[in-house]
């Protein structure tokens, strides 16, 4: 049987990999950060009631921003780890792009669920 060697990145490539992964890491830690922040701000309108409709946008924004925050971070995780580790760079690879397709799919349905209020709304001025 003929041995299955792993493709390892070369150094220009990893170098590559590495600036990806530290920016997006900055990114993670900005959106969380920022999910942080309207979170608190929600939990401040929860105490209005005249603002609890705007307290509970606050806490889904919050929400959304934390976790596309940590799935930046986890997708950071895994290209550093193509960098710092030998014999996995496929793997680890792979790992980072299930973190993108998690991050990109929750962006994906906000946007459809944007555009379904968008047309509500359309559709409700004009009647």
């Amino acid at each position: 049987m003929a041995e299955i060697h792993e493709y390892e990145f070369d150094q220009s490539q990893n170098e590559l990999i590495l600036d990806l992964a530290q920016k997006m890491l900055f990114v993670g830690y900005f959106f969380m950060g920022l999910g942080v922040l309207a979170g608190i701000r929600g939990g401040l309108d929860f105490l209005k009631p005249e603002l609890l409709v705007q307290g509970v946008g606050q806490v889904i924004l919050a929400v959304v921003q934390f976790m596309i925050g940590l799935w930046t971070l986890k997708a950071s995780s895994s290209f550093k780890l193509i960098v710092k580790t030998e014999g996995n760079d496929i793997g680890n690879l792979m790992g980072s792009l299930g973190q993108l397709r998690k991050l990109y799919g929750l962006k994906y349905w906000l946007l459809i669920l944007s555009l379904v209020f968008v047309a509500l709304s359309l559709v409700l001025s004009s009647v």
